[in-house]
């Protein structure tokens, strides 16, 4: 199949967080258009990275616009890494491993071959970049499929590979037959905690959704919980910098005010004792960070577990599409019937000669790595060897 490139569509590049914040209304009019964007690839959630992550990275967000109308937004910045500059989403954040759990472009649907073109003859006729790295492409996004055309039309080099595991709950059916699906264990000792919770400590759950004003507190308790989880198992957790908190603050106060947010509270009388953040779009909530008491005096309540339920259940009780608890291993969404999936990543070197210098700087990373962690081993073996004895 070959695409005719339209004529009509006009790519734009913005450079500027005042460029992003022009076009918040627009864009937020074509995320709506677009079946099964996540809440990562919206105004809110990019507006706001590049606001606290974009430091000195010079934004690449390209605009695509068919008559005037806003069609497609691939959302941008560039990096230096391994020498190549590489156009990567904008929603990353700063490390390797993104702060967003999905990330795509956004094209309306009726347009999506037209837009793609477009776009990739708009890169080919731009300087300054060697390659892009679309990471955490969700597995429903139709993205690399439909850049594979255009890509190699190009003469550039595109390479698909997986990346994290995503964990997604469909609702479908009624609650109490979701229910009997899951094991006797689950079912009996996460309702046997829920009406012991209730009985002795006068617990409720509370949903924070549109209420701004309440929305600081919430995530302040929040952020205590995960970081009072995390040190508990000796690392840092997420929310270590207030840097990262009041992001996260921002972010929540943005959906929030769109009607996206969730922010669940366990209350045991008037103290907080586990919180869960994440946001809801297209009828599909999505489960960001949680935290909890993890001191004895509730540790053996299994207020994670006893969360997860209860919020599932009023998901069947909502109608929601689907519950997804996004990436990350954790053997406890087993316990839940979730279906598992794998998020893709998708590179495209600008040329041969990038591609080379690519693997050739892979190559040598990793061996600097093996030496490193083989000096670091020559190093402790004599203090291990003398605990030994």
């Amino acid at each position: 199949m070959t695409i005719a490139l339209d004529r009509r569509i006009e790519v734009r590049r913005l450079t500027t967080q005042s460029d992003l914040d022009a076009i918040r209304d627009e864009w937020r009019q074509l995320d709506v258009r677009c079946p099964d964007l996540t809440p990562f690839s919206t105004w809110e959630w990019c507006s706001t990275v590049a606001e606290f992550y974009g430091g000195d990275r010079p934004f690449w967000v390209l605009t695509l616009r068919r008559d005037g109308e806003l069609i497609g937004v691939a959302p941008f910045a560039e990096v230096r890494s391994m020498g190549l500059r590489v156009l990567q989403f904008i929603g990353s954040g700063l490390r390797r491993y993104p702060i967003s759990d999905y990330q795509d472009l956004l094209v309306a649907p009726e347009y999506e071959d037209e837009a793609l073109c477009a776009l990739c003859d708009d890169l080919r006729g731009r300087s300054g970049w060697d390659m892009l790295y679309l990471q955490e492409l969700p597995p429903t996004s139709k993205t690399p499929e439909k850049l594979m055309e255009p890509l190699c039309g190009c003469s550039w080099l595109p390479v698909l590979q997986y990346g994290s595991d995503v964990h997604f709950l469909p609702i479908e059916g009624d609650w109490d037959s979701y229910k009997a699906t899951l094991s006797r264990t689950t079912r009996n000792d996460t309702g046997r905690l829920i009406r012991k919770l209730i009985a002795e400590k006068e617990a409720s759950l509370i949903c924070i959704d549109g209420d701004v004003g309440a929305v600081d507190a919430a995530m302040n308790s929040l952020f205590d919980l995960h970081t009072q989880r995390w040190q508990s198992k000796g690392l840092p957790g997420i929310f270590r910098t207030e840097q990262r908190r009041e992001f996260d603050r921002e972010v929540a106060r943005r959906f929030a005010r769109r009607g996206m947010l969730v922010l669940w509270l366990l209350n045991a009388g008037d103290r907080t004792i586990a919180a869960k953040y994440g946001f809801v779009r297209d009828g599909v909530q999505y489960h960001y960070a949680v935290g909890y008491n993890v001191d004895p005096e509730w540790s053996r309540f299994r207020l994670g577990a006893v969360m997860d339920m209860q919020i599932i259940r009023n998901a069947f009780d909502d109608g929601l599409r689907g519950v997804d608890f996004m990436r990350g291993e954790g053997h406890y969404k087993d316990h839940y019937r979730m279906k598992t999936a794998l998020n893709r990543e998708m590179l495209v070197f600008r040329s041969r000669r990038v591609w080379l210098h690519y693997r050739l700087a892979r190559f040598a990373r990793a061996a600097a790595a093996e030496a490193y962690r083989a000096m670091k081993r020559r190093r402790t073996a004599p203090a291990v060897e003398e605990q030994d004895r």
